[in-house]
């Protein structure tokens, strides 16, 4: 029985030997592992990965439609609901822990800080209730996040 390192300086030599076989297989091998990983990270990316909140397999959606806000922007008029019926669901539904509300907003806003000189970029908005972020168990990178205090019409964050 031939030895492995046998087998491999014979197949070292018979690669020397035909340059154009040898850089066909390795640009094949090349091309198969570089788009077998890019569609593992993108499908791992969208499908696999849980979504980045403190307990995803809790989160349930209320909605009208299957199409959401997460493919691009808001489309037609998914989930519409009006502030009112939220207050009411949350107020009635004692099956839920809590409930929070979120509306893509069809524009772009642009945001900066006082005494800063750059220009603002604008972003996609979305507009939330106050427990959206505690709800989703998101903490704020910088500063806090919004409280359920601040839905209501006296709040110090309407008065900007």
């Amino acid at each position: 029985m031939p030895s492995l390192p046998g087998n491999f300086r014979y197949a070292m030599r018979q690669f020397r030997l035909s340059p154009v076989f040898t850089a066909a297989a390795v640009l094949t091998l090349a091309l198969g592992i570089g788009g077998t990983t890019a569609i593992f990270t993108l499908i791992h990316a969208v499908m696999l990965r849980s979504l980045p909140v403190s307990d995803p397999g809790r989160l349930y959606r209320v909605g009208e439609g299957d199409d959401c806000c997460v493919e691009g922007g808001p489309q037609d008029r998914w989930g519409m609901f009006s502030f009112h019926l939220y207050e009411r669901l949350k107020t009635e539904t004692p099956e839920f822990e809590e409930v929070a509300a979120f509306q893509a907003g069809r524009g772009r806003l642009g945001v900066r800080r006082k005494g800063v000189d750059s220009i603002a970029r604008p972003l996609r908005s979305e507009y939330v209730t106050g427990n959206y972020f505690s709800t989703l168990g998101v903490r704020a990178f910088g500063g806090r996040v919004f409280m359920p205090d601040d839905d209501k019409p006296a709040s110090p964050l309407l008065r900007c």
